[in-house]
This record gives C-alpha cells, structure tokens and sequence, in this order.
C-alpha cells in the first residue's frame, strides 16, 4: 500500500494531466497527452478512479464503449453523434455484396438480351434466295462463287442489293438464261427456278435445227 501523500500526489498529477488534455483538445489539438506509467495494481486502480471522478463530476461526459471494445469518455455532444450513425454488421455488409452481384447479373442479361435483339434485327433487315431446279444436287453459284449450297435450297442472311445467280452441275446445261439477276430488299424473299437438261440432248437438238 502506498501512503496517503503519495496516493494524493498522484491523484493531483492525473487530474493535472486530464485538464491538460482537455485544454488541447478545446484547442482542435489532436496530440495527446500522455499518462504517466505506473505498474502497480494500486495506482492503476487510484488513476481510473480519478478519471471517472473528473469525468462524473463535469456532467457533460458520457462513457461508451467504442468499435475497438474500449471505454472512452466523450461529450455528450459527441455521444449523440454517433447515435445517428448507422451501424454496418457483417449481415448488412454481406446483404450489399449480394445486391451488387444481383444488379451485376442482371446487369449481363439484359446486355446479352440486347445484343441477341440487335443481331436478329440485323438479320430480319437481310433477306434470302431460295434456289429451285428441276435436277437435285446442282452446286448454287452466287456473284460469281460456287457456295457449298445443292439445290433445292435456300440462301440465307443476304445483304440487300443486287445479286447474280446460277447453278452449275456436270453433263447438263441451263435452259435459257444461264444466270439471273436479283434485286433483293431488305427482309424480302426471292424464288428461282433454273431448268437443267442433259448436253448430250441439248447438242442434238441443235445439231438437227
């Protein structure tokens, strides 16, 4: 136990250093001043009991406990702003990330949805050639280019414009015009019909005119 002059000489300098404290922080100081440093349990107790008497006796102090778990005395001012905070849990926090992903999916649907719309916009604004023939498996020629395409068949996504048509198949020619041409509109759908005879028939034909 420590005697009565060191017990008060202690309790003196605490409540010097609380005034002190109080005066920087009046002035906006953010420094701190600090307490002096005592091991013994006796002390310790004999500075928290002066600091609640300081604290108590003032009137306009409150003590809470802060986000760290600590007791600290602030004005009641003080106090009464931190009421108006909103306290974010770790539920709430996780209820905002769900959000966010929520809005960031709906977000990529709506962006798919859209370029699924414009592409089959772009495709409704092109149109389409079916190509008909009285002989099966005649390769389709477009603009000049054999297509992979057989009759009977259908040339899809065709920009609107002009286009020039004809099949071609090995031992047989075309019967009139040996190629067409199509103004296709935007959308609009075409049908040609190509009339294909054997060579062999064509060239006798002529031979006996």
């Amino acid at each position: 136990m420590i005697d009565h002059n060191e017990e008060q000489r202690l309790r003196d300098l605490v409540r010097k250093e609380l005034e002190a404290r109080e005066e920087l922080r009046s002035k906006d100081n953010s420094g701190e001043v600090k307490l002096t440093t005592i091991d013994e349990l006796e002390r310790k107790r004999i500075i928290e009991e002066e600091i609640q008497s300081y604290y108590a006796a003032r009137g306009d102090y409150k003590q809470i406990e802060n986000e760290d778990g600590e007791l600290e005395w602030i004005t009641i001012t003080e106090a009464a702003e931190r009421e108006k905070q909103i306290p974010v849990d770790i539920e709430e926090l996780e209820e905002g990330q769900k959000k966010v992903r929520n809005n960031i999916v709906m977000i990529a649907v709506l962006a798919f949805i859209g370029v699924a719309l414009m592409i089959f916009a772009l495709q409704q604004r092109h149109g389409s050639i079916q190509v008909l023939a009285n002989v099966d498996g005649a390769t389709i020629i477009l603009n000049g280019m054999p297509t992979e395409f057989r009759t009977d068949n259908v040339l899809h996504d065709l920009a609107p414009g002009t286009h020039i048509v004809s099949v071609a198949k090995d031992g047989f020619g075309i019967v009139g015009d040996a190629a067409r041409r199509v103004q296709l509109k935007a959308g609009g759908e075409e049908v040609l019909v190509f009339q294909l005879e054997p060579k062999e028939r064509r060239f006798n034909g002529q031979n006996q005119n």
